[in-house]
């Protein structure tokens, strides 16, 4: 089975990390965001672009930093690159390190998750349908929403989407 999944695995994080590469690069606003903890500190929530900073956390150190040690740490005891010594002690080194990275990916995936659904309100419905209203947008990506009003983005990412909705797209 690992054998199997491992490299789809591999193929989806890849997928994943290029869809979203754009609109996860740091931005001088996140760094407010990480000050404020997204508004845990100081009551307010945080301005931020279609991603906050701490999605973006997950998407470079879940995503990018521990997704290319586990599928590294994979690679390695799969026995599949060359002209490498694969010693016993190797081998449990590198199946402590994937064991250990794949614990965080998940507890960071899972963090995420709970954030996405019960932990921020409309959260799970923007996920399930695409789509935000604009008070959502203003209170929660409140940069995001600006550059939608502003024309520099596109309000909806397809022509499908723009026929069906007058909301923001929020994927």
């Amino acid at each position: 089975m690992h054998n199997f999944a491992g490299p789809l695995f591999a193929v989806s994080l890849a997928v994943v990390f290029f869809t979203f590469l754009k609109d996860n690069w740091p931005s001088k606003e996140d760094f407010a965001w990480i000050m404020q903890a997204g508004g845990l500190f100081g009551g307010a929530e945080v301005p931020s672009h279609r991603f906050n900073a701490g999605e973006k956390v997950v998407f470079w150190g879940g995503v990018f930093f521990l997704g290319l040690i586990v599928v590294g740490s994979g690679v390695f005891l799969d026995k599949i690159v060359p002209a490498v010594e694969y010693t016993r002690a190797n081998m449990q080194v590198a199946s402590m390190i994937h064991g250990v990275a794949t614990i965080l990916m998940m507890a960071m995936f899972l963090g995420h998750i709970y954030m996405g659904t019960i932990g921020m309100e409309g959260a799970y419905k923007a996920m399930k349908t695409g789509y935000v209203d604009e008070t959502w947008a203003k209170e929660h990506h409140e940069l995001w929403y600006d550059d939608i009003k502003a024309g520099k983005i596109p309000a909806h990412r397809t022509a499908a989407a723009a026929a069906t909705s007058d909301a923001p797209r929020a994927a």
